[in-house]
């Protein structure tokens, strides 16, 4: 596996695991409501919460990996691979961990875009 293809995974992988430590930790919190009077205390909320600062540290981690493959490669391939790999892992993840349904439909959405992945990379 070629050092910018783990770069990629790295920067997915870990923005997968922020949206599913971000999903706990918000199951954690209840539903919000939001409002200017109340902004301060949920910023305090948030810092309190471990799910919510792991979400937090792994989207840096999937950011500053985003980064560097900006760097090295095509923007036309970084952007649609990492979404729809993003898409992809965050249905199976969402399942496996937060026990969320995954239709039929979304099944075959998800194999589709795997398709549209493999289509993405360049050929050898």
């Amino acid at each position: 596996m070629s050092s910018n293809n783990l770069l990629l995974l790295i920067s997915v992988l870990s923005a997968t695991i922020a949206q599913i430590f971000l999903k706990k930790g918000m199951l954690a919190m209840g539903k919000l409501e939001f409002s200017a009077s109340n902004l301060l205390s949920l910023i305090a909320e948030i810092f309190k919460s471990k799910w919510l600062l792991g979400g937090i540290f792994m989207f840096i981690i999937s950011f500053l990996s985003y980064l560097f493959l900006l760097s090295k490669l095509k923007l036309n391939f970084v952007q649609p691979v990492s979404v729809s790999a993003g898409i992809v892992f965050v249905a199976v993840a969402s399942w496996i961990f937060l026990g969320e349904h995954l239709s039929f439909r979304q099944i075959m959405g998800i194999v589709l875009i795997i398709l549209g992945i493999f289509l993405l990379f360049p050929r050898r």
